[in-house]
């Protein structure tokens, strides 16, 4: 058995798995907000705190948020991946993964890098993506070979 075939037969279960890595993503997004918007209150001190306090939450919130359609779109296009449409979908959201610690790495200061919690968020992200990417390839390549 070759590694598409391998990859095909495991994809709606990597899938879903990913579906459900985000969505744990997204409650822990959410879940954290109060945590690192007193974290920046002590580490701020101007007359501008009140705003960049309510920037960040208002962005840690939104991410939080939209992981979670996110999640639950590739978990549910996993269940249906022999449909056309689930696959498109999967796509999409592989694609979607993808930017994620690309972002991640390429906005945040080099400082923050040398966070554990931080290094293992890009960790679980990439490999989050390399799973959802070689999935979704898998299922790709199957079908050509099919028709």
């Amino acid at each position: 058995m070759g590694i598409v075939s391998k990859l095909a037969r495991w994809a709606p279960r990597l899938t879903q798995a990913t579906g459900i890595l985000l969505i744990v993503l997204g409650i822990i997004h959410l879940i954290a907000t109060p945590f690192l918007i007193g974290w920046l209150s002590r580490q701020l001190h101007s007359d501008y705190t009140s705003l960049a306090i309510a920037a960040m939450r208002l962005n840690h919130i939104l991410v939080g948020i939209l992981l979670l359609p996110l999640g639950i779109s590739t978990f549910w296009s996993g269940r249906a991946l022999e449909q056309s449409w689930a696959l498109r979908l999967a796509s999409l959201n592989a694609l979607t993964l993808l930017c994620l610690p690309i972002l991640l790495v390429t906005t945040m200061p080099l400082e923050s890098l040398d966070a554990p919690l931080f290094r293992l968020a890009i960790l679980v992200v990439s490999a989050a993506c390399l799973v959802q990417l070689l999935a979704v390839v898998g299922v790709w390549k199957s079908r050509q070979r099919e028709s």
